[in-house]
């Protein structure tokens, strides 16, 4: 199986804005603002695992948001290459945790499973996407007051 020849053009911010659309229902469940900012940037990529990629960081910012939080995406070129962040104004992740948080099945609070949902995959799937587009990504969080993850293509 070839990956090689999936590979195209991909604007991140249209499929920044698909995510967005997919994820108000649970936005405004919360009253959680989803805002996007920057440019239409394009990347050699898959769109399907970009997609996913995209719609777990934004699913994981509103899922362990506050109510009334946000979450903005934003799309820039920087020096060194593209950069995708979603910044959300959530529980944010234990500061000798966020190693651990793109393993499979890993949860931060287990007591949290059962009201949020979700599977434990999010962010493992957002590692394998990440590796696959032969970007790096880092996350920055805060307890109490949120976590930043960016990717860098």
């Amino acid at each position: 199986f070839e990956m090689a020849n999936q590979f195209e053009y991909v604007d991140l911010y249209a499929v920044s804005e698909n995510v967005a659309k997919q994820l108000e229902a649970a936005a405004k469940k919360k009253n959680i603002t989803v805002s996007l900012s920057g440019s239409h940037l394009k990347i050699k990529g898959i769109e399907q695992i970009l997609y996913e990629m995209i719609y777990n960081l934004c699913d994981n910012a509103v899922k362990y948001n506050h109510d009334n939080g946000s979450v903005s995406v934003k799309i820039m070129q920087c020096v060194d290459g593209i950069e995708l962040t979603v910044a959300d104004t959530g529980i944010g992740i234990p500061k000798d945790e966020i190693d651990r948080v793109c393993e499979r099945f890993y949860r931060v609070n287990k007591s949290h499973s059962k009201e949020i949902g979700g599977t434990g995959l999010g962010l493992s799937i957002v590692k394998h996407a990440v590796a696959c587009h032969d970007a790096s990504l880092s996350i920055d969080s805060e307890l109490g007051k949120g976590t930043t993850v960016r990717i860098l293509f």
